[in-house]
């Protein structure tokens, strides 16, 4: 791992510090691993975000977990209104403002772990590794497909992080260990056609601002020309 890899983001989402100092306090740091968006801006400092995503580490019991949401909610609670909802293996901590969710922290069970988590260094708080993020994230750019998704995996290949064909091996290899499809062909089409309703959503003549727009434009052809054909010759 290059050296200060992983640091602390430049724009930590709002009530995200005083959360995760919280639970470090606590020492209740050890019961979470942060990953998603903001997982990957510890390696890869390109985007602001507005949460935190986290999974439950492993090992970590029923009562360090309610002390963890409990803990969260009373830091969020001095905010303003306190939204959780439960769904499947996610719980949802939300501070909401004027009927507007204005800044969340999920924390789900982990289905797969290429790696063990590491420290986030900055806090006492395990984050996840970036092979775990970069396959996280090829997960949902390849089932979700938002913009997002593709602006992150760019990212992580344009300041080399990780090669496309790095990113392709990973995606297949968490597919493996959870038993889901690892069709490249599948995969890749499901990105096309992502791609496509974005590029109909948002056609490049729509953009007025000049360096936006050849930054979607390059982005658009990059994932077609390259990163789609990445370990394919």
């Amino acid at each position: 791992m290059p050296a200060g890899w992983p640091g602390r983001p430049s724009n930590i989402p709002p009530y995200a510090e005083e959360c995760l100092k919280a639970l470090a306090s606590a020492r209740l740091g050890q019961v979470i691993s942060i990953g998603g968006a903001f997982g990957l801006l510890h390696y890869i400092d390109h985007r602001r975000n507005r949460g935190v995503d986290a999974r439950w580490s492993e090992g970590a019991t029923t009562a360090q977990r309610r002390q963890a949401v409990e803990l969260i909610s009373k830091v969020l609670a001095d905010h303003g209104d306190l939204s959780i909802h439960e769904w499947g293996d996610v719980c949802s901590i939300e501070l909401r403002r004027k009927g507007r969710t204005v800044f969340s922290f999920q924390i789900a069970d982990r289905s797969v772990q290429l790696e063990k988590s590491v420290s986030a260094q900055w806090t006492d708080v395990q984050l996840d590794s970036l092979n775990d993020l970069i396959a996280s994230k090829m997960v949902a750019l390849v089932e979700r497909g938002a913009p997002r998704d593709f602006l992150d995996i760019f990212a992580v290949c344009e300041t080399q992080a990780a090669t496309s064909q790095d990113c392709w091996l990973l995606w297949r290899e968490r597919q493996a260990q959870s038993g889901g499809s690892t069709s490249r062909s599948r995969a890749t089409l499901a990105i096309t056609t992502s791609l496509s309703r974005i590029e109909m959503r948002r056609p490049l003549p729509s953009i007025a601002n000049q360096q936006q727009r050849s930054e979607a434009e390059r982005t658009r052809n990059w994932f077609r020309e390259k990163f789609n054909n990445a370990g394919l010759d």
